[in-house]
């Protein structure tokens, strides 16, 4: 599994897990996780708050404060208004990032 973020690749294999059947409760993801190494494949999990997310061709990656989680489109479970809320947050978080690296100077 590789995600572009930010002109950077990022091979996250072995470091994130999969959700599915999955949706977002608040702050809080849960679904049925796989590729754990606490959890056997097929676990509901309620994971604590994403912290930061990206979006990116019907892929989320949701950041939470110990873990990295892969979340497919077609696997969510809510409403459209709440893909599209998501998706919409997705690019807030991504404008926020480009915001603050435009603003370092090296």
């Amino acid at each position: 599994i590789k995600f572009l973020v930010r002109f950077r690749e990022y091979d996250l294999r072995g470091i994130c897990m999969r959700l599915r059947s999955w949706k977002m409760i608040q702050k809080d993801l849960v679904g049925s996780v796989s590729g754990s190494r606490k959890y056997d494949d097929g676990t509901f999990i309620h994971t604590s708050p994403v912290i930061s997310m990206a979006y990116d061709d019907g892929l989320f990656m949701m950041r939470t404060e110990n873990s990295i989680y892969e979340c497919d489109v077609q696997d969510f479970i809510g409403t459209e208004v709440e893909l599209n809320l998501l998706i919409e947050n997705a690019e807030h978080h991504d404008r926020q990032t480009t915001t603050t690296l435009d603003g370092y100077r090296y």
